[in-house]
């Protein structure tokens, strides 16, 4: 049911690679599930950023320079292929899609650092994916998680709110629950991204928005915390509330990176009509019970 159009790093900042456009033909086909309002807008399972903990002029938008080759692997599947040499972070990478029948996009990333110095002595490096949206019938996101210490797992809207943290900026970020705040340098210049909300906080990797015309964008992971990586939830709200337009983006982040060893992950993306939060948790079991297979 879905027909994508998927681009490289040739034309980008002005176009932008991943998924420059998703629609559903049976249950809208007119309504592009990514932001159509010009050269650079829309954005899909977008590899945007590379960030380390310290002060560093290649914390923002490095992935969008650069080549970043698209190459057919099959009918349903494409590669974004990046070689160190050709960004400033010297990390290969890959980013693979794979379209699935009947409203999924299977996706799978991963990565080599040629040099893990580069991210100095904390070591760590996040890794930032963007999705933006069109419309949306509710600007946050929800997830299964806890509101409080010792809490009881119930549905949370993530509205991104502007609380007391000071380097809140039109959005902010959720980690799991057994998930330790990043630490980074005071100096840091590009903040918005490494804190995360004390709480609440996830305890399923997966979250869901709805999306106009009756839809629901739905991303799914393989992980949620572990000592080694973990996956972080993104809104940020830039266009908000001039337009309904959010930023429903992810992080991978790896704790201490190392020259030469392999990181990644996989995950899922639904784009289908919103049935109710049943549904969606039955779209994430189907898929984690399908993994390995």
């Amino acid at each position: 049911d879905l027909k994508i159009l998927f681009r490289d790093n040739s034309e980008s900042p002005k176009v932008l690679s991943g998924l420059d456009s998703l629609f559903n033909i049976k249950d809208a086909p007119e309504f592009d599930a990514y932001d159509p309002e010009g050269r650079g807008a829309s954005a899909g399972l977008n590899f945007e950023h590379i960030i380390s903990g310290h002060r560093n002029r290649n914390n923002k938008f490095t992935p969008r320079s650069g080549r970043y080759s698209l190459h057919r692997i099959s009918d349903q599947s494409v590669q974004l292929v990046r070689k160190g040499e050709d960004g400033p972070w010297n990390v290969a990478s890959t980013f693979t899609y794979r379209v699935v029948e009947p409203h999924y996009v299977d996706f799978e990333f991963r990565l080599r650092p040629g040099d893990a110095t580069l991210f100095g002595e904390r070591g760590w490096g996040i890794f930032f994916f963007a999705n933006y949206m069109n419309d949306v019938a509710e600007v946050p996101i929800r997830f299964l998680g806890v509101s409080e210490p010792n809490g009881k797992r119930e549905w949370i809207s993530g509205d991104a709110t502007n609380g007391t943290h000071p380097d809140w900026n039109s959005g902010g970020t959720y980690r799991h629950v057994d998930a330790p705040d990043l630490e980074y340098d005071a100096d840091h210049d590009f903040r918005l991204n490494n804190w995360s909300y004390d709480w609440p906080r996830y305890s399923e990797p997966f979250y869901y928005g709805r999306a106009a015309e009756g839809m629901t964008l739905i991303l799914m992971f393989d992980r949620d915390y572990s000592p080694e990586d973990e996956i972080r939830f993104s809104l940020f709200k830039y266009k908000v509330p001039k337009h309904p337009r959010p930023a429903w983006d992810f992080q991978y982040v790896v704790h201490k990176l190392e020259t030469g060893k392999e990181y990644g992950f996989r995950g899922r993306l639904v784009w289908k009509k919103f049935v109710d939060e049943g549904d969606v948790v039955r779209e994430y079991e189907s898929w984690r019970a399908g993994l390995g297979k």
